[in-house]
């Protein structure tokens, strides 16, 4: 598969990916970010109340400490804990958000944990109010997988197009259910993603990546999973497509940075 179809298969990715901003994305980081601000702004006033009746305490009292005023500080210190904690929660989707732009702009050559990729892109997922709200997730991931050679910008819209294909394909599923997996063996870092979604046309699919133009069929449900698979093709990667006890089945192989290593140029840092 040439350089064009390559380049072509992410335009494509990022095109979809610019289409839910409007109608899914905004509104999802906007409903998330509100809840720690809201929380935020409610322990900020009362903090003022408290603060005001305990300055109110103490010149009544002669500036003598007694019990109300001690309990009056430790609620004070409680409110300060919490909004301390709905900050921390707040940093924490905003850099899930960040941190997602970040990766589409990453187009250096570099070494990628494809564990800890996975981890970020479905944080970010969970902006996606029928990702977070109607799905059952599990995510088992090997933290002692190898690291790939990679550009991290193809990694990421590659993965979330393939996670959020298998959402979609479970819009009229009675159970909607998604595993993720990452493991490696000898040559090998894996990944495996499940979901009980309508049956992938896996022959279509693999024909396609073997072939060397485009899309050659007419489901437009699969081109998304058939750009993300090309994009990720360049690396050497390996698939499998299988639909088992009523669970879609993509299973992807990628070669270890050792093993890619003779076929990258001028990749500093290794």
């Amino acid at each position: 598969m040439g350089h064009r179809v390559k380049k072509k298969s992410f335009k494509k990715l990022e095109k979809e990916f610019e289409s839910t901003f409007g109608k899914e994305l905004i509104p999802g980081i906007l409903h998330n970010f509100a809840s720690p601000l809201n929380g935020i702004l409610g322990r900020t006033e009362f903090l003022t109340e408290r603060t005001s009746k305990i300055h109110e305490l103490i010149i009544n009292n002669a500036n003598k400490i007694d019990d109300e005023i001690l309990d009056s500080f430790k609620k004070i210190n409680d409110d300060i804990g919490l909004i301390a904690k709905e900050a921390d929660r707040f940093v924490d989707l905003f850099n899930d958000v960040t941190g997602k732009f970040q990766r589409l702009c990453d187009t250096d050559l570099q070494s990628i944990n494809l564990s800890d990729l996975i981890e970020a892109e479905m944080a970010f997922l969970e902006f996606y109010p029928d990702f977070k709200n109607t799905i059952k997730k599990s995510l088992i991931l090997d933290r002692k997988i190898p690291q790939i050679s990679g550009i991290k910008a193809d990694y990421s819209i590659s993965l979330s197009a393939i996670i959020r294909h298998s959402l979609n394909s479970m819009k009229d599923s009675e159970i909607k259910e998604f595993v993720i997996y990452t493991s490696h063996d000898d040559s090998y870092a894996c990944i495996k993603i499940k979901d009980t979604g309508a049956p992938i046309g896996r022959k279509e699919i693999l024909e396609n990546l073997n072939s060397t133009g485009d899309f050659l069929h007419d489901p437009d449900e699969e081109k998304e999973l058939f750009h993300a698979l090309s994009l990720l093709k360049k690396y050497g990667a390996f698939f499998q497509i299988a639909h088992e006890s009523g669970f879609n089945i993509i299973s992807i192989r990628i070669p270890y940075l050792d093993s890619y290593r003779e076929g990258v140029k001028d990749f500093d840092g290794l």
